[in-house]
């Protein structure tokens, strides 16, 4: 059974915000306790320092350390899942599980997208709303595409650029067989920023994990397909209990 004092804490990926978490919170809150944290330099935690994969490590560990918590399960999506793969090599002792979401062992990112977060945010912003959605969402369910764009069109380029930069640097391919805890892999289906096989590789490697992919659903799953991906995060936890 998971200690009282247990957490779990959702990191979002790339020009994001603890919004994207949204309908996960909604629905988990009365199951475990949670925090949907924003990273340095994103929505509602600024710095005046540009922040790096370190920064946003250590942020975590600060941040699980300020809530007095005993065990943590750690969800991070794309970015997001690199920043709590590296945090629990780094500080395992805590960490009861993890949840991967549209992520990988590597996060090679498309060198337009690189280079336009130099100077372009709003038309990143407009390439993310073609390529991170499953075509059925563009047709069917546009405002989902919109109120993600409007959280990102906040971003700053130095952030994002930032952001994206530390996924392409990022490769963890050869250290992921040290992750021994539960957990959980979830993708989409049509993801085309982290394909399935990159999921495919993280259960391959990663022992005592599973692979949800997901359906009708691109990068952005958890807000496609929310009650898919709310089910498969409460069976997950309760095989930790």
């Amino acid at each position: 059974m998971l200690p009282e004092k247990t957490v779990l804490i959702f990191v979002h990926g790339a020009m994001g915000s603890h919004n994207i978490w949204k309908k996960q919170v909604e629905r988990l809150s009365s199951k475990v306790k949670i925090l949907a944290v924003d990273l340095p330099g994103h929505e509602e935690n600024q710095c005046t320092e540009i922040p790096n994969l370190n920064s946003y490590i250590a942020y975590l560990k600060e941040t699980i350390e300020q809530n007095q918590v005993e065990k943590v399960i750690l969800a991070g999506h794309s970015m997001g899942g690199g920043v709590v793969m590296l945090y629990y090599l780094q500080y395992p002792e805590k960490v009861a599980g993890l949840i991967l979401v549209g992520t990988g062992a590597r996060l090679k990112v498309m060198p337009i997208i690189l280079e336009l977060t130099k100077k372009d945010i709003p038309q990143v912003v407009k390439m993310m709303g073609t390529v991170a959605f499953h075509k059925k969402t563009k047709k069917y369910n546009p405002e989902i595409i919109e109120e993600v764009s409007k959280s990102m069109a906040c971003i700053s380029s130095t952030i994002g650029h930032q952001d994206f930069s530390i996924c392409n640097n990022f490769d963890v391919m050869d250290k992921i067989t040290a992750i021994k805890i539960p957990t959980l892999i979830i993708c989409g289906d049509d993801d085309k920023l982290t394909p399935v096989k990159y999921s495919r590789y993280l259960n391959e490697h990663i022992p005592a994990s599973k692979l949800h992919i997901v359906e009708n659903a691109g990068h952005m799953v958890m807000v496609e397909q929310p009650t898919i991906v709310n089910e498969a995060i409460e069976e997950f936890l309760e095989s930790l209990e």
